[in-house]
């Protein structure tokens, strides 16, 4: 299956204002999204959709989240699966990570921290998937995203949450415009991000072939537009 915007996301939750919310959120913001309403649809559906990641609500009724993650891990293991839980339920979550749950995220949800949860999510996925795919079969937004949320990963701490945040919330809107079709707007995104690649190197913050990556996949999404 060909890629799609910057990913393909299978929602699972019981509740289906839950599932709307979810799949109009990242929908507008340019993923590939499907939805399943309890586990046993969702193990169907990992194995057709072939997501790149799923969210997982950890509470529903029948085969709950918990007993849905250890079979999607079974027979889907390099997928990433992110739990998603009230805020009674995290000591539940933390739990899920010894299960292989990638992380979790809880609800209210704060769609800023989510969305950066996700893409990093699928920089994991890509990583294990060991060489990242050749410049001419890879979105160009899609793989800078990739190459930023890679290389804030190797960020210290408080670079990571201040210049490492600012460069993740560029590259999501660079795609977002650009797959709006706002070409200006996406070009004032990849503006900043250069800003801000600039600063995090001044600093010392980004090692030279993070660096070196982020500014291939920035000169090739600037070819994108100017073309």
């Amino acid at each position: 299956m060909a890629d799609s915007g910057l990913g393909r996301l299978l929602i699972v939750d019981d509740e289906q204002s839950v599932r709307e919310v979810l799949s109009e959120y990242f929908t507008g913001q340019g993923y590939e999204v499907e939805s399943a309403q309890d586990g046993a649809e969702a193990l169907v559906a990992v194995l057709r959709y072939r997501p790149d990641l799923v969210l997982l609500d950890i509470r529903m009724p029948g085969l709950d989240g918990v007993e849905t993650l250890r079979r999607v891990r079974a027979v889907a293991p390099a997928v990433p699966v992110i739990m998603v839980t009230a805020n009674e339920d995290v000591d539940l979550a933390r739990d899920t990570l010894k299960l292989g749950a990638l992380d979790y995220v809880a609800k209210p949800f704060d769609f800023t921290y989510l969305e950066r949860a996700v893409m990093a999510g699928l920089v994991h996925a890509r990583a294990r998937r060991a060489a990242p795919p050749s410049a001419s079969s890879d979105d160009p937004w899609r793989g800078l995203a990739h190459a930023i949320f890679q290389a804030v990963r190797g960020m210290a701490g408080e670079a990571r949450a201040s210049t490492g945040a600012r460069l993740e919330d560029a590259a999501l809107r660079a795609a977002r415009e650009a797959a709006a079709g706002r070409g200006d707007a996406a070009a004032g995104a990849l503006g900043e991000i250069q800003l801000l690649l600039g600063l995090a190197v001044e600093l010392r913050d980004l090692a030279g072939a993070d660096q070196a990556a982020v500014q291939q996949a920035l000169d090739r999404a600037r070819r994108t537009l100017a073309g």
